[in-house]
C-alpha cells in the first residue's frame, strides 16, 4: 500500500480538555485548549504544511459532532506533526498586533 502524502489532525488531536481516550495524541502540556480547524488551518499553512480542510467531517468517536479535520503533508510522525501545529497555535494566540511585544 503506498505511503499517503497526507496526515489527518483533528481538533481532539491537540486539545487539552481531552483526555488520550476521548483522542488527544500529545500531552496535556503541548496542547492547547478548545482548537478551532481555523486556527489548525491557519497553523499548518504558517509552517508550509499545506492543509486542506474539511469541515463537514466528524472525528470517528464523535461522529455526531461535525468538528471537521485538516489534512496537512506528511512530513514527520503524527505526533510530531500534532506538537508542532499546537505549539503554533499557542503562538499565534500570544501575538497581538495592536498591542506592545511581549
Amino acid at each position: 500500500m503506498p505511503k499517503m502524502s497526507k496526515r489527518v489532525i483533528w481538533p481532539p488531536n491537540i486539545d487539552a480538555l481531552k483526555t488520550k481516550k476521548a483522542g488527544r495524541i500529545i500531552s496535556r502540556n503541548d496542547a492547547v485548549k478548545s482548537p478551532t480547524i481555523d486556527e489548525i488551518e491557519k497553523a499548518a499553512q504558517e509552517l508550509g504544511l499545506n492543509p486542506i480542510i474539511e469541515p463537514s467531517k466528524s472525528y470517528p468517536r464523535t461522529w455526531w459532532e461535525k468538528s471537521g479535520r485538516v489534512l496537512v503533508d506528511n512530513t514527520v510522525s503524527r505526533h510530531e506533526t500534532a506538537k508542532i501545529i499546537s505549539q503554533k497555535i499557542k503562538a499565534l494566540r500570544s501575538y497581538t498586533p495592536h498591542g506592545s511585544a511581549h
